[in-house]
Parts: structure tokens; C-alpha cells; sequence
């Protein structure tokens, strides 16, 4: 039986192309701001995933259910938690509190854009 080549998903529209090195370096600065406000490993994974992809965003297709499991079950928490900060934590605007509840929804929406696009990148690659 002959070796198949394993296929890489090249995500549309190559951000990395667009951006230059010191933005990419200020989008790096900027997640480890996040890490030290949020401090949650799983933004931090979620982060580094995005990095990832931003230097290498070319997939490939026998990995992409995984990334997309791991990435969903990550914003099912980022949600859970902006859940926790908007009732059990719920604080004033400008608070600590009131910014990470802003934060893990912001993550978690951007998160299920990235879960879409890689789901559409592997049913048009299939």
C-alpha cells in the first residue's frame, strides 16, 4: 500500500503576509499582558495557538478536529467564566473584575470565528 501524503489546510486570507514583524512582536506583547492580568493557563494555550497560527497558519488536515475540539472546549470555558463575572463576580465598570468578564467574552467569540474557519478550511479541503 502506497504512503499517502498527509494534505495541509492553508487558512484563507494569510494574515501573516499583511503584518510585519514588530506587529507581530506587539501582538505577542500584548497576549503576555493578558497573561499577567488573567492569569488562566487556558488562555494562555488558547493564545499560543493563535501565535501559532499567525507564524504558520497552514493546518494540517488529519490535526485540524483535534485544534478544533481543543479550541471549542477552551471558549466553553472562556464563556462559563464571563458567566462567573457577570453574576457571581459581577462588579463596576473599569473594575479588575469587570475586565476580565469583558476579556473571556471577547476571547471566547473570537475563539468560535477561529473553531468556524478552521471547520470551513477542512469541509472545503475534504
Amino acid at each position: 500500500m502506497p504512503i499517502q501524503k498527509e494534505k495541509t489546510i492553508k487558512m484563507p486570507d494569510n494574515k501573516t503576509d499583511s503584518k510585519n514583524t514588530l506587529e507581530l512582536i506587539s501582538d505577542i506583547t500584548e497576549f503576555n499582558d493578558l497573561h499577567e492580568f488573567m492569569k488562566d493557563e487556558h488562555l494562555d494555550k488558547a493564545l499560543a495557538i493563535v501565535v501559532k497560527l499567525l507564524m504558520n497558519p497552514d493546518v494540517p488536515s488529519s490535526k485540524a478536529p483535534h485544534l478544533i475540539m481543543e479550541l471549542q472546549a477552551m471558549s466553553t470555558k472562556f464563556a462559563v467564566m464571563a458567566s462567573v463575572y457577570s453574576t457571581i463576580m459581577k462588579d463596576k465598570a473599569g473594575t479588575e473584575n469587570n475586565n476580565k468578564k469583558n476579556v473571556y467574552y471577547s476571547v471566547k467569540e473570537s475563539i468560535d470565528k477561529l473553531v468556524d474557519a478552521l471547520k470551513y478550511v477542512v469541509r472545503y479541503h475534504s
